[in-house]
């Protein structure tokens, strides 16, 4: 495991709908963007004090982790100040993941850490999804995609550094209070995400001009319908659920390969392509900035 030093290319102008032009798909990664820097930190906060007393394999893959998350942070700050760029009020789902971490501020260590396990097993069946099915990133505008495939290889490499360290700081309750605790935990930490990220999304179609039942139909149809986000997902959200889970019971490890391959592919053609434009940014997602009236849609890269 190891932290990549990665740097967002950001398109010189931003955009709203950024994945193929659909307001629906891109509300997905944007609203999850938004909350991105406030919940790693607080899993930061959760977990950074238990690399002092685990083994010492552990305590390094905390470490790892820690810096891992630490970037994540940083580059959705630079995603999220392009979506404020391209007009989007992102505070109203700024101060609900606000909200929600403030819930755990004054819980036990314990507690923030089995908050953190859940949320990261979540994180990493999303990553893997987006990681595994191309279609979800087809078509995207190249920097973000770049930046959400750099973000699901380290967040499938450490999906089980926090189940780990909690597995650690219970390992003197039973089996059975383990297992009614964490999935208890998880339960109450996906209908938050449920609702929550719900909420998010709903508030930037708002935005986009849409009335409430079309956004709510068109990101049921987009998450749950056939190739989903969210339809795919369950089966591995399922399987948190049976006796002895532990993360790498799913063993994607080769998807990290695949995306670590696929990185250097587009960072290779990046730099090959960018000394023959007048200007690097359109290598960077788009070919000219889009009309204001264009709806989303966009002109590729030649060959993305």
């Amino acid at each position: 495991m190891k932290a990549r030093d990665f740097r967002t290319n950001q398109p010189e102008t931003p955009r709203r709908h950024w994945v193929r032009g659909d307001p629906f798909a891109s509300a997905f990664f944007n609203a999850l963007s938004a909350v991105f820097p406030a919940g790693e930190a607080f899993m930061i906060r959760s977990i950074k004090p238990w690399h002092k007393n685990t083994p010492p394999q552990l305590s390094a893959d905390i470490r790892q982790f820690v810096e891992q998350e630490a970037g994540h942070s940083r580059e959705h700050d630079v995603m999220n100040d392009s979506l404020t760029a391209a007009g989007y009020d992102i505070e109203p789902l700024q101060q609900v993941i606000r909200n929600f971490v403030g819930c755990f501020e004054n819980s036990s260590a314990q507690t923030r850490l089995c908050a953190t396990m859940c949320i990261e097993h979540l994180t990493a069946i999303v990553a893997a999804e987006v990681m595994d099915k191309d279609h979800h990133l087809q078509d995207s505008d190249y920097g973000l995609r770049e930046l959400w495939l750099w973000h699901a290889v380290e967040e499938i490499e450490h999906k089980s550094v926090a189940f780990d360290a909690w597995q650690y700081a219970v390992r003197d309750w039973s089996g059975p209070r383990r297992y009614a605790v964490r999935t208890a935990f998880l339960t109450l930490i996906t209908i938050s995400f449920l609702i929550n990220r719900t909420r998010g999304q709903m508030e930037l179609l708002r935005q986009d001009g849409f009335g409430f039942w079309k956004s709510l139909t068109g990101l049921i149809r987009s998450g749950f319908g056939k190739g989903g986000i969210g339809r795919n997902s369950i089966r591995p959200w399922l399987s948190f659920f049976r006796p002895g889970f532990h993360p790498w019971n799913i063993d994607d490890r080769h998807l990290i390969e695949k995306g670590e391959t696929r990185l250097a592919q587009m960072k290779a053609g990046r730099a090959q392509a960018e000394p023959s434009l007048p200007n690097a940014a359109k290598i960077r997602g788009l070919l000219k900035p889009p009309d204001k009236g264009s709806g989303g849609n966009q002109l590729r890269v030649i060959g993305q």
